[in-house]
């Protein structure tokens, strides 16, 4: 009888010789973008970009009425600005709120700097194509250099009166009393009317 060949321990191996099947490789997951998201931020900042554009020279002469210089009003609304861009998606009313502390920026200042005569300075360090753009926005508003003769109080009323607002709403931006807004504006326009030489209404 033939002898058994002896049992070595090693599998046979496998049908059509060659080396043992072995697991696929799994395929690490690849991090999607965040589609939803993406689309949101774009729409969020063409949305702000739209209010930028059609406020910030608004923001600009509002300053500009409360008596700010040209620069200065320019620096404040942009740091507003910033700010907003920041909460937006918090802001139900943007428009106001940005008014809002900017004003409330630019009288600080005042404050800071009020014994201090800032403006021949500040024309050295403008940039002429700022002051060319920050020019024609005072031009276009051929009274402000009288506004800037108000008491600030009457300038702070006329700058949200110049931009829309009724006294009501001057009112509550500013927590004063709507009695106090309406006598600030009788007040800034007769001065107006008499610097202007006419008894006629004033914006």
């Amino acid at each position: 009888m033939d002898d058994e060949p002896a049992d070595t321990g090693v599998g046979a191996p496998p049908a059509g010789g060659g080396l043992p099947a072995t697991e696929p490789a799994q395929a690490l997951p690849v991090a999607q973008p965040d589609t939803e998201q993406t689309a949101d931020k774009v729409a969020r900042d063409l949305e702000f970009t739209l209010f930028y554009s059609d406020q910030m020279p608004r923001l600009v002469a509002f300053l500009i009425v409360h008596g700010a210089h040209a620069v200065i009003a320019r620096e404040v609304a942009q740091d507003a600005m910033t700010e907003a861009y920041r909460q937006w998606d918090r802001l139900d009313n943007p428009r106001a709120w940005i008014r809002t502390v900017a004003s409330r920026t630019w009288w600080r200042r005042i404050e800071q700097t009020r014994a201090e005569d800032l403006s021949d300075d500040l024309d050295d360090q403008a940039s002429t194509a700022a002051i060319t753009e920050l020019d024609e926005i005072e031009n276009r508003h051929a009274f402000l250099t009288i506004l800037r003769s108000l008491p600030p109080g009457q300038q702070q009323v006329m700058a949200w009166i110049y931009d829309g607002y009724q006294p009501t709403e001057i009112a509550a931006m500013l927590r004063i009393p709507p009695a106090t807004v309406r006598s600030r504006l009788r007040d800034a326009r007769a001065a107006l009317r008499k610097a202007f030489g006419s008894d006629e209404e004033t914006p």
